[in-house]
């Protein structure tokens, strides 16, 4: 899961923000000083005079303000009873005061009494709405009220909280919109209530206001978290001054540069938090997590063992070893140490059942995964379809995969429901929702329909850079080769984000066997990647541009210096392993190869047929049956499995079999996805099966 970020709590305290109350339901402290006698021990029974006496006012706001004081001091409720006396006496003599009345209705609430207190400034508000006070005051009065409703469990009342909290701050943010303190309440409150949008509007008015206001600055790259616009984080909080860069800060900065790719940047702010902050385990964690995207697995390993030492009744220190473990093929180690991490957390964490369908999907256990992945989809499920930003992100993951897994097993109308569901999460899951729909089209083979969904989808989201890129490969399958590469042109931007669009230009261009293109494109995402993490995937398709040319010894070093950089780059292992088994050289060297990324990957229908492909090139055909096979059943559309399949069959002198698999390699080959079979190698194929079909081994068929 996306990991996400600690951010801090949505629903703020009004404690946090005002200092706590001041007065509690405790036995009275011993007796304190008083004020001196005086009109304040008098019944408030003056008649005030057609004129504000003033004087009088104040003296008596004075001797409110000094009961108060006591009443926090000494803790006696009869200090509270004779400040409402004193501030209800001043009121008499000015009764025009707003000012005093909001004093008043602040001393009702603190003290307990929160609907007279409510009343009072209400009443203010009838006779100016505009008036400033008493719309703070409402406000704190409402987020106070939605802390104690959240204890008590009562989300009806939440709500309306909520709701009357946002009505006075954003009656204050129009009448004093250089209040910064409310300002960020509102926003704060916008995003607690899911209304994203509003809230960044707020924190970019504050910014404007304030432009090196931390708090703005802090809570606008919070929004963008949320929203996975990383790159807007980066800059907003970048704009903090190093000295006023806390743990927390650093620890968003780290994660948004992790969530960039930029994992060298991400080590070493990760690295500064911790240097404050020595003991987070969260950031610990989120550290060794960039370690591991660095390929630094053994060091990831050493911080997770940490925290493993320091608190081994943590759950999530297990999770994350168990994700390493995953990521290593040891697939034993992951899931106990999955079971211990579910054993220690609360079952809300849905991220450890989510690891362990991963892991059942990896090992081949379908079934299981989907029915964990089921119950994920499940239990998060809200009534009436209203998620917050991070339940909707969780729940198209869960929804996502399920439909993975559907659509390995060909079940693709379970896959298309699942996606569906995704797609009614609303827009900020649509461009991905739709990326899955269209991809499962085109392994349906329904390519006009396919086609037809990507146009209505990039007109719906034209900014949207995956689904751009799926229309324009789908183009450049087409044969529209320029077409495709012209419709990712606006999309670069002269940065080092570039480097993934020139990744899928060069990708277009070797569909097209525009070999030369394809090497200046590629090139051009190498010179954006300077940093090793950002280079592997890169080389890795330099590798394959140098394959397609048979520049074989260019090819071989290339997916060398990949495994250099990640030694547990499955699909390096197995594209070095095949190019060796393919051209029938050192093929001990790339059976150890092939293997290897099987150890990572099991089920893998590219790499089981990879692995059968090497037996076969060294006539071990009783080796190379079993993962041909297993190949072809898992992988039912690709028109190079079966070639390789029927190959082995004929060579095992079962020709019937033989011409079956070729009459299904011919068949799958116009509208395979993503396959290298070409026009050449059917035409060849024909020629193979038209003989095979007149002069049979020994003059017929055999199984």
């Amino acid at each position: 899961m996306k990991r996400s970020v600690k951010k801090t709590a949505l629903v703020i305290s009004l404690f946090a923000l005002m200092g706590g109350s001041l007065w509690s339901a405790q036995a009275p402290a011993p007796a304190g000083p008083a004020p001196a006698s005086g009109p304040a021990s008098k019944p408030a029974t003056t008649v005030p005079s057609t004129a504000p006496d003033h004087t009088q006012s104040y003296y008596h706001f004075m001797l409110a303000r000094r009961y108060k004081e006591l009443a926090g001091v000494y803790n006696r409720s009869d200090y509270i009873d004779r400040s409402i006396s004193e501030y209800k006496q001043a009121i008499a003599a000015d009764p025009d005061s707003h000012f005093l009345r909001v004093e008043l209705a602040e001393l009702y609430w603190r003290s307990g009494h929160t609907a007279e207190g409510v009343e009072e400034a209400e009443k203010v508000l009838k006779e100016d709405p505009d008036y400033p006070d008493a719309h703070r005051l409402l406000s704190r009065i409402y987020v106070h009220m939605l802390d104690s409703t959240q204890n008590q469990g009562d989300h009806g009342a939440d709500k309306e909280s909520v709701a009357k909290a946002i009505e006075h701050l954003e009656a204050l943010a129009r009448v004093e919109p250089g209040d910064s303190e409310s300002m960020l309440l509102l926003g704060r409150l916008y995003r607690a209530s899911n209304q994203p949008a509003k809230a960044e509007e707020v924190f970019r008015k504050v910014v404007q206001t304030d432009p090196d206001a931390k708090a703005g600055l802090e809570n606008l790259a919070e929004i963008y978290i949320q929203q996975g616009n990383f790159d807007q984080a980066i800059e907003a909080l970048s704009k903090i001054p190093e000295g006023d860069m806390d743990s927390q800060l650093y620890g968003m900065l780290g994660y948004s540069y992790s969530q960039t790719q930029q994992i060298g940047k991400a080590i070493e702010t990760y690295e500064k938090a911790l240097a404050q902050d020595p003991d987070s385990a969260d950031l610990r964690r989120y550290y060794a997590d960039a370690l591991l995207s660095a390929g630094r697995n053994a060091a990831a390993r050493v911080e997770l063992q940490k925290l493993v030492k320091t608190d081994s009744e943590d759950g999530l220190n297990y999770k994350r070893l168990g994700m390493l473990d995953l990521e290593e093929g040891h697939f034993v180690e992951a899931r106990q140490e999955f079971e211990k991490a579910k054993s220690l957390s609360p079952p809300e964490d849905l991220e450890i059942p989510y690891q362990q369908a991963v892991l059942e999907s990896r090992v081949g256990n379908d079934d299981k995964a989907i029915e964990i992945l089921q119950g994920l989809v499940k239990q998060s499920e809200r009534s009436g379809g209203q998620y917050t930003v991070p339940e909707a992100n969780n729940r198209a993951l869960f929804l996502e995969r399920l439909g993975m897994v559907y659509r390995d097993q060909l079940k693709f109308s379970q896959a298309m429901d699942a996606f569906r569901q995704i797609q009614a999460l609303g827009p900020m899951q649509g461009p991905r929702a739709e990326t899955l729909i269209i991809e499962t089209l085109r392994l349906q083979h329904q390519a006009d329909k396919a086609m037809a969904e990507a146009d209505s989808a990039v007109k719906a989201y034209p900014k949207d850079l995956e689904l751009a890129t799926l229309r324009a490969t789908m183009l450049g399958e087409r044969g529209h080769v320029d077409e495709a590469v012209a419709q990712l042109q606006p999309f670069l931007t002269q940065r080092a984000i570039d480097r993934g669009i020139y990744i899928s230009i060069a990708q277009i261009y070797l569909q097209g066997k525009r070999f030369d293109a394809a090497e200046q494109a590629i090139q051009k995402a190498l010179d954006l990647s300077p940093n090793p993490e950002d280079q592997e995937y890169v080389l890795f398709v330099q590798g394959s541009i140098f394959e397609r040319q048979k520049k074989y010894e260019q090819a071989e070093q290339t997916f060398k210096k990949v495994l250099d950089m990640n030694p547990l780059n499955s699909s390096a292992s197995n594209y070095l392993g095949y190019m060796l088994a393919d051209r029938g050289v050192r093929l001990e060297e790339s059976v150890k190869y092939i293997q290897k990324a099987l150890d990572l990957d099991p089920v893998n229908g590219a790499y089981l047929d990879s692995l059968g492909w090497a037996y076969f090139k060294m006539g071990r055909y009783d080796l190379a049956a079993p993962p041909l096979e297993k190949a072809a059943s898992k992988i039912q559309d690709d028109p190079t499995i079966h070639q390789h399949l029927g190959d082995l069959y004929l060579h095992m002198g079962k020709t019937a079999k033989a011409q079956e698999e070729w009459q299904r390699a011919l068949k799958e080959w116009p509208t395979a996805v993503s396959s290298d079979f070409d026009a050449d190698q059917a035409k060849q194929l024909q020629k193979q099966l038209d003989e095979l079909k007149s002069h049979p081994p020994h003059g017929k068929s055999s199984d």
